[in-house]
């Protein structure tokens, strides 16, 4: 039992994210331990898988191919957790995003509510109820400088704003 006896927070995130964790460990991706994690998060109250498309931003893809990971890797996970014996509302209320927000404020606004849609018309085609999505914020790796801290305070400053202002739940 991973959690033993203790409840826990609400909020509390078991983080299954096998595609993701193969994508940084340049491993074949399989979906391995999904389900099972899956379960036990449900079982608790508490989310259980993350769809990090931050994998891809540290690799230096664009905000579009950003989204574009985000939305096959969530509908990939929603797939393997359906075909698991979930229900599609269940299943999704499982999962919570992770997105880069960089110092380019509007193009960080925007892609953080694309997400929302994306993800909305994903749970509208698959017959979902609730297109409920947690969205949490990161602040981007690459865009930090290695030398000039100011700097950086200034960058993640800004970034944190535009994922507050692009709906993110957390950041």
């Amino acid at each position: 039992d991973l959690a033993g006896e203790q409840a826990l927070a609400p909020g509390t995130n078991l983080g299954a994210d096998p595609i993701g964790s193969a994508l940084r460990a340049d491993a074949e991706p399989t979906l391995d331990g999904l389900v099972e994690v899956a379960s036990l998060a449900r079982d608790r109250g508490v989310l259980g898988v993350v769809v990090d498309a931050t994998a891809v931003h540290d690799l230096g893809a664009s905000d579009v191919q950003e989204l574009a990971y985000a939305a096959a890797v969530g509908a990939a996970y929603l797939r393997a957790l359906v075909a698991a014996g979930l229900s599609v509302d269940e299943a999704a209320g499982l999962v919570e995003f992770r997105l880069a927000a960089t110092d380019e404020q509007f193009p960080t606004i925007a892609k953080l509510r694309a997400s929302r849609r994306l993800w909305a018309r994903i749970l509208e085609v698959s017959g979902a109820e609730d297109d409920t999505m947690r969205l949490h914020a990161v602040t981007s790796r690459p865009m930090m400088t290695k030398y000039d801290p100011w700097v950086n305070m200034l960058r993640t400053t800004v970034a944190a704003f535009a994922a507050g202002v692009g709906g993110a739940d957390s950041i």
